[in-house]
């Protein structure tokens, strides 16, 4: 998906409004309604664009090649990411610095096979980067995800990882709460929550093996 032409003074319009605190969903209406933005347009806005106070805050959080032995992984959140580029769906970063889709998948899970394709394929990446040992946390109410916990144990033990995938009811809350040296998520919550450092694996996954061309919000800002 290609956005429209007048999506980045879209997008410019609604920083500035965030930065003058205006709530976003009203925000994102206003400008959304004078742009005539798509409804993925308006996702982008909502999921890609934050304050320059807080824009600052997540990228110093965020390192592009932390050197530990340890990951902490927020598993649906980093592997939808990889399944939803297979797809065919848009991908972007955020004026925050991290890789992040247009949402979808709403707690749901299709095709399965492709899933754990790039799962497997995801653990091995951690491999070659150094990574030892890695403990993935799932969200239990998602569709499979017993069978996707042992599923992910198997993958990591293959890659020759050592760790454990565990199922929470929610693993954002129990990620904020774990004394992780290192955790891979773009979701805003848990960055927000949390000193770091964060590493975005998706989005290096995604760019060695692919090469890919995002949509980098980050490069229309000044840090």
């Amino acid at each position: 998906m290609d956005v429209s032409p007048a999506f980045r003074e879209a997008a410019e319009d609604y920083f500035t409004l965030l930065n003058k605190q205006y709530p976003e969903k009203a925000s994102i209406a206003l400008v959304g309604d004078r742009y005539r933005l798509t409804k993925d347009e308006r996702m982008i806005l909502f999921r890609g664009i934050t304050s320059h106070a807080k824009s600052l805050s997540r990228r110093s959080k965020l390192s592009p090649s932390p050197r530990l032995p340890e990951i902490h992984i927020d598993g649906y959140n980093v592997l939808f990411t990889l399944l939803n580029y297979r797809l065919g769906k848009l991908l972007f970063i955020g004026n925050d610095g991290y890789l992040r889709d247009a949402g979808g998948t709403h707690g749901r899970l299709t095709h399965g096979e492709l899933f754990l394709e790039m799962a497997k394929d995801f653990f091995s990446h951690l491999s070659t980067l150094g990574f030892q040992r890695v403990q993935v946390y799932l969200d239990s109410p998602v569709s499979h995800s017993a069978l996707h916990a042992e599923e992910i144990r198997d993958l990591i033990r293959k890659s020759g990882l050592e760790g454990d995938c565990t199922l929470w009811d929610s693993a954002d809350y129990r990620l904020k709460r774990a004394s992780a040296p290192c955790i891979a998520s773009s979701d805003t919550a848990i960055i927000d929550a949390l000193p770091g450092p964060f590493f975005d694996a998706a989005r290096s996954f995604l760019e060695e093996r692919y090469k890919p061309k995002f949509l980098d919000l980050s490069s229309w800002f000044t840090p």
